[in-house]
């Protein structure tokens, strides 16, 4: 068994740009992630290049911060050899760990490149210890786990594995589950999982029953993760990271969730305000509380109430609105104005005046209501003292300045002592060196914060110049230290792709027993997983000459697996894996779409036959467009687990006039899909 939890969380900080990673460092960032080019999950930003991520890298090394570069997408095989390179290019840059989803990908890395520190990324849709299991032939150091991961299973992970454990804390949820949303893929052929996703979760749709519209509104429009009251219990179970979700979210946001979430962690004062000011859809713990209360009202930034419109003078051209406010206004920010839950304006104040202590007056072109909720979402004050925060790496050095010798300066890093020496320096003439100008002349630098201790000063003299030229030499040497890679360069290989993948044919997925058996290979999607309905199901296969294989589900926690075990044991039923959990069953194995097998490599890694839910390297089979693991209906409808109205007939409509129909899965919890 193991069991090694980690004294102190690592804080992992999302940087978007070169602003956001310093932000993410000053503010109490053990680690950084982001991403390059093409090659990451944030496509719609301008991040990093391999041109610009020494400077990234370098800064972070200076603060002790670690970077790991986000390679979290799938591959194509004529896509695979510049990704190996990429990764080869930019841990000779000194790119601590590798975020990567695709298995093929980390299966080149592995086996070329073994002392690259790999971790798979939370779209893998790792979420149990099987799947942890199904992993550790490829040596990988950590797991970012699922958001849907309980915290039972997390203990039950850590208890039995190694491998380092980081799980998301703060930010953006996914509705769906991660690694198997291909509503964006299917409908617009933008893959979340190439980094193209278009957010049509954001979108308004409506819940029907057998045609009649429930309810609308942002029905799929999850709030943002919010676990600052739970780190305790994160501790507890095992976490070794929490990460903070935000690459696409401006400096703010990554300067205040860092700072908070430092601040929770060493039981400093928490500012939830601040939290919320750089950005929330309202807040949730996720799925910590079975299938969570996970959905919004709102499908964009709220920020926090402070008031209400309490009159409106209409102009010709310009209207004077008169607000309350809980708290104090800065003129520039900008505020949301809603009637109840429905955002009607979003306007900056850049004339905005107090008429007294709680009322403020600004003057707009829109058109407001009396009455109105007034939320306040860019707090022009807070933003510039926010962004304006810097911080200088502490450094502790000795002088020593002795007549005829050469100025010194030693410093320690590591346990390791560096010097650095200057010109010989001679007696003073007139003015000797002080020690109050040795000290102001090493105040001078962006990065460094030098506690200078003299050591020896015996009435020497050094021209201006040439002291300026010995520190410029002091702090060098420091950054060279501190951001030197003590590991050797690697070289680029020539990768050879030559496996032919195998196509999984003449199939179909019955979801029951009555329903007429076409083809050669019978895969049985059943809505509940019951070992008599299985042996009943292989019967009829066995008199039809039939070969039968049972869908696995893409999420299943450890009561699931044992089911799902004892089913495949007592029947020898093949079946179509889904996730990794499901390779660690002892039987026949077809690769379901669920997996992602996206190019020839990964697909050798299983020398099985292949379904693809993207791609061209195998049979396609749409998957289910979403993966829900909130439940709708007690969202929605507020329906309990004793009185669960599911049944056949709900559907979600997109105002396009799209519509989905919502399927039920049950194990030991249930799992709701949205299919055609």
């Amino acid at each position: 068994m193991f069991v090694c939890y980690t004294k102190n969380m690592k804080i992992l900080s999302p940087a978007g740009n070169l602003e956001s990673l310093k932000l993410a460092v000053y503010n109490g960032a053990n680690e950084v992630y982001l991403g390059i080019n093409q090659f990451n999950a944030r496509n719609n930003i301008d991040g990093f290049n391999i041109n610009t991520l020494s400077e990234a890298v370098n800064f972070a090394h200076v603060f002790g911060v670690k970077v790991h570069l986000a390679i979290n997408i799938l591959f194509s095989n004529t896509e695979l050899q510049t990704a190996l390179n990429t990764i080869v290019d930019a841990y000779n840059l000194g790119v601590d760990a590798f975020i990567i989803q695709d298995i093929g990908l980390i299966k080149l890395v592995h086996e070329f490149y073994p002392e690259i520190e790999i971790h798979a990324s939370t779209q893998m849709g790792i979420h149990n210890l099987e799947g942890v299991k199904a992993l550790e032939q490829y040596n990988i150091k950590r797991v970012v786990l699922s958001r849907e991961t309980p915290l039972n299973e997390i203990k039950r992970i850590k208890q039995n594995s190694s491998v380092e454990i980081e799980y998301f804390a703060q930010g953006a949820l996914c509705v769906a589950f991660s690694g198997n949303c291909y509503l964006s893929s299917y409908l617009h052929n933008a893959s979340g999982n190439r980094g193209r996703c278009k957010q049509l979760c954001r979108l308004p749709y409506s819940l029907l029953k057998n045609g009649k519209i429930l309810k609308h509104g942002y029905l799929l429009s999850a709030k943002d993760f919010n676990t600052i009251n739970m780190l305790d219990k994160l501790k507890e179970a095992g976490v070794d990271a929490i990460k903070i979700e935000g690459r696409a979210r401006r400096p703010f946001y990554v300067a205040t969730a860092t700072r908070e979430y430092y601040n929770a962690l060493h039981k400093n004062k928490v500012n939830l305000t601040n939290l919320k000011l750089g950005f929330n859809r309202e807040y949730t713990q996720g799925y910590f509380d079975g299938n969570g209360n996970i959905i919004s009202n709102y499908n964009n930034h709220i920020g926090i109430n402070v008031g209400k419109v309490l009159k409106v003078n209409n102009g010709k051209k310009f209207n004077e609105v008169f607000i309350s406010s809980n708290q104090p206004l800065t003129p520039k920010s900008t505020f949301k104005f809603f009637d109840g839950t429905h955002e009607t304006n979003t306007l900056t104040a850049f004339d905005l005046q107090q008429v007294n202590s709680n009322n403020y007056k600004l003057t707009t072109t829109q058109k407001v209501a009396v009455g109105n909720l007034v939320n306040l979402i860019i707090d022009y004050g807070l933003e510039n003292e926010v962004l304006n925060y810097t911080k200088k790496r502490d450094v502790n050095i000795k002088v020593y300045a002795e007549c005829g010798k050469q100025i010194e300066a030693e410093f320690e890093i590591n346990k390791t002592k560096f010097k650095v020496f200057g010109d010989v320096l001679q007696p003073a003439q007139k003015q000797p060196l002080a020690l109050t100008e040795i000290k102001q002349n090493f105040s001078k630098s962006e990065l460094f914060n030098a506690q200078v201790e003299i050591l020896k000063l015996d009435g020497v003299f050094i021209p201006k110049q040439k002291l300026n030229e010995f520190r410029r030499q002091v702090f060098e040497k420091v950054f060279e230290v501190l951001t030197a890679l003590n590991k050797p360069k690697l070289k680029t290989v020539n990768i050879n792709i030559n496996y032919n993948p195998i196509s999984f044919n003449n199939f179909e997925f019955v979801e029951n027993l009555n329903q007429k058996f076409t083809k050669q290979n019978v895969v049985l999607d059943p809505n509940e997983y019951n070992l008599k309905e299985v042996e009943n199901f292989v019967a009829k296969c066995s008199q039809q000459n039939k070969t039968p294989y049972l869908n696995t589900p893409n999420f299943a926690l450890e009561p699931d697996i044992k089911l799902l075990n004892q089913i495949i044991e007592k029947t020898k039923i093949g079946i179509v894996a889904n996730n990794y959990y499901a390779l660690t069953f002892n039987t026949n194995i077809v690769i379901g779409g669920g997996l992602n097998v996206y190019n020839s490599v990964a697909a050798s890694i299983y020398n099985a036959p292949i379904i693809c839910a993207e791609g061209n390297i195998g049979t396609k089979q749409n998957f289910a467009y979403m993966t829900l693991r909130h439940c709708p209906l007690k969202n929605h409808l507020g329906a309990t687990c004793q009185s669960c109205p599911y049944q056949t007939g709900y559907t979600l409509k997109m105002e396009t006039g799209k519509e989905f129909k919502l399927k039920r899965k049950k194990l030991s919890t249930c799992t709701f899909y949205l299919t055609d």
